[in-house]
């Protein structure tokens, strides 16, 4: 066999990683970037953070985010950051959870 026809099946793996650099690794760092740059634009900004348990499946975790999300700008928090809620809380609800990250900055006074 020549040594080209294997080429198909080495490239095979890279697939996989190459779809886990676009979906995965860059939104993170683009999220990473975007709120160290809130946190020199503003501060002394106030933080808090939410868990937020998924109560859909799969499908409607996205839904859920935004929701809360929306929900927290109501009341002037920007979000901050997505991270990974603690194990032994996320067992708690049925489709997991995060922790969402907000600031919201100080009035001038």
């Amino acid at each position: 066999m020549k040594p080209a026809s294997f080429l198909p099946i080495l490239l095979l793996p890279v697939i996989p990683m190459l779809m886990f650099l676009r979906f995965v690794l860059v939104p993170r760092r683009r999220m990473k970037q975007r709120a160290r740059e809130l946190l020199t634009e503003q501060p002394n900004a106030e933080h808090t953070s939410v868990y937020l348990p998924f109560q859909s499946g799969w499908t409607g975790k996205q839904l859920e985010l935004d929701a809360k999300i929306a929900e927290m700008a109501k009341t002037g928090w920007t979000f901050l950051r997505a991270s990974e809620a603690n194990p032994l809380r996320t067992l708690q609800s049925p489709g997991g959870g995060l922790t969402l990250h907000f600031i919201r900055s100080q009035p001038r006074g």
